[in-house]
């Protein structure tokens, strides 16, 4: 029963969201830029390994997923050591893209 086309433009309104509030955090850089995007953010924040930030973000109630998401021989390629990945789903809202960056500051100024 759920609208399939309403569902993916819900999902990359917040993939479009977080770019614009990623795009004021000095320091983090997205990983790849797909030419048909998904409602998923992969992330660097300059200072701080992914898996650190993936359980400082979970301290906070903020789920992401690290590592290599089953392309680590690609990863090794580019030098990437992992990267923290938002997914978004029907079930997220803008509150939750505010709690994730919120939760990237506070790392930030952790790691800094």
């Amino acid at each position: 029963g759920i609208d399939r086309e309403a569902a993916i433009a819900h999902e990359l309104g917040l993939l479009e969201y977080t770019l614009e509030l990623a795009a004021d955090i000095k320091g983090l850089v997205r990983v790849g830029t797909p030419l048909h995007a998904a409602g998923i953010f992969s992330f660097l924040l300059e200072g701080t390994h992914p898996s650190d930030l993936g359980m400082l973000l979970d301290q906070q109630g903020i789920a992401v997923r690290t590592g290599h998401h089953c392309a680590q021989p690609l990863m090794d390629r580019y030098g990437v050591p992992g990267t923290a990945r938002a997914s978004y789903s029907i079930y997220n809202t803008r509150d939750d893209v505010d709690a994730l960056f919120a939760g990237i500051r506070k790392a930030q100024a952790l790691f800094s």
